[in-house]
């Protein structure tokens, strides 16, 4: 009698028990909500309520401040105007429009920024040089008046700024990321260029054409 070579079959592999499956529905899922969220946010720039929190939750000091026109920034489009109290004295309150008819440079900037205190004495000779065609408008991010005029005043710097104490226009303008950054406005209001990092003096007359304005350091 021939042995019997037929082999048995292997036993079934047992299904993933549903605790593990359920685990790994709900990781995908968290996954896609927060992806969804920061889109979202993005997008949107996570609109202001009535609570006097900016956009990035942060309480603003100063009352009827902020963000001004919901539209956002668009290079060949109005840049969207805003509302800040002055730095150097926080009673009063600075509009973006309150410079229409001249170029601005919008730069944000903190006390704490390396690259800020670069960019400081460049826009200084910029402004001079083109007094009464350039407002050079420092925008200071989440400070108070104190260190945010004192980075100015250690470089002598007299044009105007603002506090953007809660984030709210920084957040509008989605430069919340990172400072410094810069926007270019001709003297129609109209965003002309942008400048996300270190701006450096050699590359000014370039962003300075494209707001009508001719420059040479």
């Amino acid at each position: 009698m021939e042995p019997d070579t037929e082999t048995s079959p292997s036993p079934p592999r047992p299904a993933a028990p549903a605790r593990t499956l359920l685990g790994y529905f709900a990781l995908v899922l968290a996954v896609a909500l927060a992806v969804g969220a920061a889109t979202y946010l993005f997008a949107s720039g996570g609109e202001d309520d009535d609570s006097g929190t900016g956009g990035l939750g942060l309480e603003n000091p100063y009352p009827n401040t902020g963000p001004i026109d919901p539209n956002r920034p668009r290079e060949g489009e109005k840049a969207p105007d805003f509302a800040l109290a002055d730095a150097r004295d926080t009673s009063k309150v600075i509009k973006l429009s309150d410079f229409r008819g001249k170029a601005v440079i919008v730069n944000w900037y903190a006390s704490w920024c390396g690259p800020c205190k670069n960019e400081i004495p460049a826009l200084i000779r910029a402004q001079e040089a083109l007094e009464g065609q350039l407002v050079v408008l420092g925008v200071d991010f989440l400070e108070s008046s104190g260190p945010a005029t004192s980075i100015l005043d250690s470089f002598g710097a007299t044009y105007p700024a603002v506090l953007d104490a809660s984030g709210s226009v920084a957040e509008h303008y989605r430069t919340s990321g990172g400072v410094p950054v810069s926007f270019f406005i001709d003297k129609d209001g109209v965003l002309r260029a942008t400048r996300r990092g270190e701006l450096y003096e050699k590359d000014l007359p370039g962003f300075l054409a494209q707001v009508g304005l001719e420059y040479s350091p």
